[in-house]
């Protein structure tokens, strides 16, 4: 698969999700900048670093966030976490069916507390996805 065709899937997958609002390709640090802020819960990823590895195997770094806002003080910080854990977790748990692809098998989940401005909390996490082309043929962008 293209790194196109991996974004276009897990742009769709995030976005099948009932509780997102909105998918954002970028990180947190980025969209916060930004003019218009997204609907929330937000799912954003990053997709930067990888390996190309012997053989067919092309490997992908994928890095989450799943994020809501927490309440001024805080005050639903447990309940959002715990959300947002559970997004996490079935979003995971959807790659790991996908049969064109392959992810990490232990995958490791970090909370967020108040991280970033306006109170938001949820999970991260970090994993690779692995998939395979052939390295004979030219994939041309679609």
């Amino acid at each position: 698969m293209t790194y196109n065709q991996i974004v276009t899937k897990i742009q769709a997958l995030l976005q099948s999700h009932p509780m997102i609002k909105e998918t954002r390709f970028a990180s947190p640090t980025e969209w916060l900048g930004w003019v218009s802020q997204p609907l929330l819960p937000v799912a954003s990823y990053v997709m930067d670093t990888g390996n190309f590895n012997v053989g067919r195997e092309l490997i992908y770094q994928i890095q989450f966030w799943f994020i809501d806002k927490s309440g001024v003080e805080g005050e639903f910080e447990t309940e959002v976490v715990g959300n947002m854990h559970s997004v996490a977790n079935d979003i995971v748990m959807a790659l790991r069916q996908d049969r064109t692809i392959s992810i990490d098998t232990s995958i490791s989940w970090t909370a967020i507390s108040e991280k970033f401005e306006d109170y938001l909390s949820g999970v991260t996490l970090t994993f690779n996805l692995t998939t395979f082309s052939e390295f004979n043929n030219c994939d041309f962008p679609i």
